[in-house]
């Protein structure tokens, strides 16, 4: 009896397991598109130029992407910044789109950003000001999102970055460096003029833009300082460890001197987070270059391959696991501590796994003690 008790409570669990989860798999079928949508203005520069007082205020757009008949409120956001090495890319490159898809098909609301472009080839420091103006755009977004947050039915406290190449420059930077880091040469000097601060560029909207995770595909940053204790980021990040356009380490983009300072890779960075205990996962691929998920400049190049779809579920696992929505015990995530719960633990403990949300009285093992401690609060809630 107690036998065919436990090969029924396995199969149920099974069946439960099977059932897809929300902000994890694609649930939606289809998205809904808003095109164009204007987040800020500010001065742009020529593709190529010589002078930096040479500019044209433009208008800031970006495409938002939400699950088609959704009725939830208070949604994560997940922020695309493209990749181009800052002088070319655009939010409808091929990975971007469909990376905004995906996050709206799991339900997020997703967020495919153009920022400005424009490098000076003939200034030394024609990197960290095109960076720079990068960073402020990202920063012009996010405070859009949370000036506007209930009208878009979002949480502003859950909003995710997510860049390739320049846009993870983007992300990192927005993410660890703060006005008071900005470099020198930002502030201009010669014919270059001062950019201005973080916030006071592309809109007037009085919010933190700091974002609560980040996801950094091949990406750097500028000086490893920027990252303190204080900046308690959560960050996932990918790189090839033979990435010649962005070091994973340390050294010159491109490889080459091309009057670009050297960065900091996604090892490095990983090295100073975990020196200050800030959450982040490091995945190097050994071997692989740039984009090694079958792109050329954000275009298919030979993909999605097989290592796109591993980055994308890994880096939605992760942004998951920032929701900070669970209970302890709600292993099927439903908002529920029941007896389905109940019996997805039992088969756990049967086959000996282990998930921190079934660890009941975290105690780091999972075993019966757990599934008693379960029965006990809901016989408690009964009374």
């Amino acid at each position: 009896m107690i036998q065919r008790y436990i090969i029924f409570l396995v199969f149920l669990s099974n069946f439960i397991f099977s059932q897809e989860n929300r902000y994890l798999d694609e649930i939606f079928d289809n998205v809904v598109k808003t095109e164009d949508v204007v987040y800020g203005n500010a001065p742009d520069l020529p593709f190529i130029f010589l002078f930096e007082w040479n500019t044209n205020d433009v208008d800031l757009d970006m495409d938002i992407y939400e699950p088609e008949g959704d009725t939830e409120i208070n949604r994560p956001v997940v922020v695309f910044f493209h990749s181009g090495a800052f002088f070319s890319g655009n939010n409808e490159l091929d990975d971007v789109v469909a990376l905004s898809i995906s996050a709206a098909k799991r339900g997020y609301v997703a967020v495919n950003v153009n920022y400005r472009l424009g490098l000076n080839v003939i200034s030394t420091y024609s990197g960290q000001r095109a960076v720079w103006r990068g960073v402020q755009d990202g920063s012009a977004v996010i405070r859009y999102l949370r000036e506007y947050h209930q009208e878009l039915r979002i949480n502003p406290d859950k909003i995710f970055l997510w860049g390739s190449s320049a846009g993870g420059f983007i992300s990192l930077h927005l993410a660890y460096c703060d006005d008071n880091e900005r470099p020198e040469s930002t502030y201009g000097g010669g014919s270059d003029p001062d950019l201005g601060c973080l916030d006071c560029t592309g809109n007037n909207f009085q919010h933190s833009s700091k974002p609560n995770a980040i996801v950094s595909c091949w990406g750097a940053i500028g000086d490893l300082d920027y990252i303190q204790p204080e900046d308690n980021i959560p960050a996932i990040m990918f790189h090839g460890t033979s990435d010649l356009v962005v070091p994973y380490d340390y050294g010159l983009p491109f490889t080459i001197n091309i009057a670009l300072p050297a960065v900091y890779g996604s090892a490095a960075i990983h090295d100073q987070l975990n020196l200050y205990n800030i959450d982040n996962e490091l995945y190097l691929e050994e071997g692989e270059p740039h984009e090694y998920w079958g792109t050329l400049n954000g275009n298919w190049f030979g993909g999605p391959n097989e290592f796109y779809n591993q980055i994308s579920s890994d880096a939605f696992y992760f942004l998951y696991s920032q929701l900070d929505n669970s209970i302890l015990g709600d292993v099927n995530n439903d908002s529920a501590l029941d007896v389905l719960d109940i019996v997805i633990i039992i088969n756990m403990v049967l086959n000996n796994e282990y998930q921190i949300i079934a660890d009941v009285n975290e105690d780091g093992l999972l075993n019966i003690l757990d599934v008693v401690l379960i029965v006990s609060i809901l016989v408690d809630d009964t009374h």
